[in-house]
C-alpha cells in the first residue's frame, strides 16, 4: 500500500544489481527464482561465523565481510547470493570466548551440504561456498557430502575470500607496498590488522576507533616456532603446518580481549586495497565461469550410483533348497 515502510532497515529493503533486480535469494520471489536461473544459475553461499573480534569490532565481523564482497559482486555480474549462514564452525582455541557462538564441524557438514542439494534443486547449478571464517578446513567435505550423500547435480565451488588476495597478504612484514604508500605490517591472523583493516573499510559505521586505538595491542602467543606454522588463509606457501593443524593456545587464557596481534596497526585504506583486488579477481572468474557453462550447462561431476558395478543385481538367485513344515 502507499505510504508504507519496511520496519526493517536491514531485512526489509529490496537490495538490486546494475540492472535493478534483487541480488538476494529471500528477497525473491518465485517468479523472480525462475526468471533468474534461467538467466543466470550461479549462487554465492556466504559462510560465516558469530564471534568474538575484540572490544572495537562487530560480533559478525566474518559474515559483514563476506557478504559485503559477495553483494558488490553480485551488482555487476547478475549473480544471486543465498541468505549467509552465520554460525560456523570453530578449532579448539576459539572456544570459550563471549560471543563465540561455535556447532560441531560434523553439523556445519550436514547444514552446508542440505543448503547446496536444495540450491541445485531450485536451480542454481553453480553453487560457490564463500567462507569468510576459519573454516576453510571443514568446507570441502560438506561439498563432497552434497555430491556423494544427496546428489546434488550441480558445479559445488569452495573458496575464501582471502584466497583472491594472496600475493598481497603474503606482503605483510616484508616492507612492500600492497599499493602506493600502503604497506601491510603484520600478518593476517586473526582480529587482526588485516581482518580490522577489512571490516573497517567495509563496515565503517561498527568500528569503535576509539576503543581500537586504546586496546587494539596484544601481542602473539605460540606454541611453535612462527618459521613453521602458517598464518591465517595459509597463505605463506612454504611452511609445513597449516594454521588449523596445529592446537594453539586458547584464546580464552592468552587472547581474553578477543584480538590477536596488532589491530591498532588497521586502517581502511589498507582494508579498500584487499578487498578491490578480491571483488575484482572474483568479478573475473564469475564472468568467465558464466560464459563457459551457461545457465543449465554444468559439467557432470557427480556418479549415478546405480552406474557402479557393486550395486544390487537386477535378478538373484532362489535359495537353492525349500522346506515347508509337514
Amino acid at each position: 500500500m502507499p505510504g508504507l515502510k519496511p520496519l526493517s532497515e536491514r531485512w526489509g529493503k529490496p537490495v538490486l544489481n546494475k540492472d535493478g533486480e534483487k541480488i538476494y535469494l529471500d528477497q525473491m520471489t518465485m517468479k523472480e527464482l525462475d526468471e533468474r536461473v534461467k538467466k543466470n544459475d550461479i549462487v554465492f553461499v556466504p559462510i560465516a561465523s558469530t564471534e568474538a573480534h575484540g572490544p572495537f569490532a562487530p560480533l559478525g565481523e566474518d559474515t559483514l565481510i563476506g557478504v559485503s564482497i559477495a553483494e558488490r559482486v553480485a551488482y555487476d555480474t547478475g549473480v544471486t547470493v543465498a541468505p549467509p549462514i552465520q554460525y560456523g564452525s570453530h578449532p579448539s582455541h576459539h572456544y570459550g570466548m563471549k560471543g563465540t557462538i561455535p556447532v560441531k564441524a560434523s553439523t556445519l557438514v550436514e547444514y552446508v551440504s542440505d543448503v547446496a542439494r536444495w540450491l541445485s534443486n531450485a536451480g542454481f547449478k553453480k553453487i560457490i561456498l564463500w567462507n569468510s571464517h576459519g573454516q576453510e578446513y571443514v568446507l570441502p567435505i560438506a561439498k563432497d557430502v552434497a555430491i556423494i550423500e544427496k546428489e546434488a547435480h550441480a558445479l559445488i565451488l569452495v573458496t575464501s575470500w582471502w584466497k583472491w588476495a594472496q600475493d598481497l597478504l603474503r606482503k605483510a612484514g616484508s616492507g612492500e607496498e600492497i599499493a602506493p604508500g600502503v604497506r601491510l605490517e603484520t600478518a593476517f591472523i586473526h582480529a587482526d590488522e588485516v581482518e580490522t583493516s577489512v571490516t573497517w573499510y567495509v563496515a565503517p559505521d561498527l568500528i569503535d576507533e576509539e576503543t581500537l586505538r586504546k586496546e587494539g595491542d596484544w601481542g602473539v602467543f605460540r606454541v611453535l616456532p612462527g618459521k613453521y606454522v602458517n598464518a591465517a588463509g595459509n597463505v605463506f606457501i612454504d611452511k609445513p603446518f597449516n594454521w588449523y593443524d596445529v592446537s594453539h593456545a586458547p584464546e580464552f587464557y592468552y587472547y581474553s580481549k578477543g584480538t590477536v596481534g596488532w589491530a591498532k596497526l588497521a586502517d581502511p585504506k589498507k582494508g579498500e586495497v584487499i578487498v578491490e583486488k578480491v571483488i575484482e579477481r572474483v568479478k573475473e572468474f564469475v564472468e568467465w565461469l558464466h560464459k563457459t557453462y551457461p545457465p543449465g550447462q554444468v559439467p557432470r561431476t557427480w556418479i549415478n550410483f546405480e552406474d557402479l558395478y557393486y550395486h544390487k543385481p537386477e535378478k538373484w538367485a532362489e535359495p537353492f533348497e525349500r522346506k515347508r513344515e509337514p
